[in-house]
């Protein structure tokens, strides 16, 4: 991981010199290059980081390990034989997927052999769990759930709460108390302080892999490594995707991400009750929302800062959210602006952390998509050329989970495949009065410099 970050602070110095020296003649740049660049390196941090936590996952049994909230205990590695260094979990997967398609297709799929059904019996009894087909799936999803959270770059930045119920209402702290002179033998007056609470309602959010019904282990052991770091990386972009651009209104105007027509009824953003972060400075409260309608510049970036207040002052809890194209075309332009070469080998990184703004880490995610004047997406493609940047106070918004990962696997007999469904349940909510709240803040309009 050292040696990939090390890396990419040097193409980062590079591209910032690049931007930087052509500031005058911005129209010799190809923007959309340089863009495409700076999403690689996001996803070569993030690979480098599944990478780092494949190398070190537990070798040992009963390790508990997992992200916060939805910790499970490892069953470690296969220590020798033909699947030596391989984890049980994925044998544990691969079993149950043969055993499956053995079932459907019993002429053309060889079970698992011997020496797998060997692994999976002495996996499950030593660790107590059931031996039915519900089990298998879980023991793959808990490992990719923990490098989907590894791998978002938005939810990894705010508190994540497991939801025992649908709504959930998180209690979020007490009111304001009042102090007062005391006097010996004469009793206070009791303050009565009120109670804020946060409410997650969750949405569905899914996707399918399609199987071969002509399976064998070898072939499946072979590619789960790969598959396990695909659906990780867009798991985590399909977390980050909803936290950012969730949205309620399902109608033909008025949706955040697409203001110009229908929503198709499957889209990820209709979520079930909650909105996201660009939901509240576009829509709820637009006090918070600036459109500058110009070049940005650094005055017009500390207004948008300025718009959070007293959040203003706490920089180490602020985040600042944007595209790529707005990261190329304005940020690296900006005089205070730190990239990531400069922070120091002693800097905690944020994953998709590519620069600081005093002092604010700016992430870099193509899940906050160039929009519209107004900030909202076009069902015109060529209307969407403007940039987005979306600050928020990382305390102050909540991501809730009533179902972590499930994977499920059918037969589609009419394309003769195994349907894998991968699914989880997600939620988001901001403290406080939606219409009124003042710890989240957006610049759009942002024109290419």
């Amino acid at each position: 991981m050292s040696e990939v970050l090390e890396q990419i602070k040097s193409e980062i110095a590079q591209l910032t010199a690049t931007v930087k020296d052509h500031q005058n003649d911005r129209a010799t740049l190809d923007t959309d290059q340089l863009a495409a660049v700076v999403a690689g390196l996001v996803d070569r941090q993030v690979s480098a980081k599944l990478a780092d936590a494949e190398a070190s996952r537990p070798v040992r049994k009963g390790e508990v390990i997992g992200p916060d909230g939805f910790r499970h205990v490892s069953k470690g590695v296969v220590s020798k034989g033909k699947f030596e260094g391989v984890p049980v979990d994925d044998v544990i997967f691969a079993s149950w997927l043969l055993e499956r398609a053995k079932r459907i297709r019993p002429e053309s799929v060889k079970g698992p052999t011997a020496e797998m059904k060997d692994i999976v019996s002495k996996a499950l009894t030593s660790t107590g769990a059931g031996t039915g087909d519900e089990y298998v799936p879980t023991g793959m999803a808990a490992t990719l759930w923990n490098d989907m959270f590894l791998a978002s770059k938005v939810v990894n930045t705010i508190g994540v709460v497991p939801m025992p119920s649908d709504p959930f209402d998180i209690p979020l702290g007490w009111g304001a108390v009042t102090w007062r002179k005391g006097t010996q033998n004469t009793a206070t007056t009791a303050s009565d302080a009120a109670t804020a609470k946060s409410t997650l309602t969750s949405t569905e959010q899914l996707t399918e892999v399609d199987w071969s019904y002509d399976l064998d282990e070898d072939s499946i052991i072979a590619v789960l490594p790969t598959l396990r770091q695909e659906l990780s990386r867009s798991g985590a972009d399909a977390m980050d995707a909803f936290v950012l651009n969730a949205d309620a209104t399902n109608a033909g105007t008025g949706n955040i991400n697409l203001d110009d027509a229908d929503p198709d009824d499957a889209s990820y953003y209709l979520s079930s009750g909650q909105d996201g972060i660009r939901h509240l400075y576009l829509v709820d409260n637009t006090a918070q929302s600036t459109d500058i309608n110009a070049v940005l510049d650094d005055a017009k970036l500390r207004a948008g800062i300025a718009r959070l207040g007293k959040y203003a002052g706490d920089v180490s809890r602020l985040v600042m959210v944007t595209d790529p194209k707005t990261y190329v075309n304005n940020m690296l332009g900006l005089t205070n602006v730190a990239t990531l070469d400069k922070f120091g080998p002693a800097a905690t990184v944020l994953t998709g952390e590519l620069a600081r703004y005093g002092g604010i880490p700016v992430i870099v995610s193509s899940q906050l998509l160039e929009a519209e004047d107004d900030g909202k997406q076009s069902t015109t493609a060529g209307n969407n050329d403007e940039g987005q940047i979306a600050i928020f106070h990382r305390d102050m918004w909540k991501v809730g989970f009533r179902r972590q990962l499930l994977i499920e696997i059918d037969r589609l007999i009419q394309k003769r495949q195994m349907v894998m469904v991968v699914s989880f349940r997600i939620a988001v909510a901001a403290r406080g009065t939606r219409s009124t709240a003042v710890h989240t803040a957006g610049i759009h309009g942002i024109v290419r410099n």
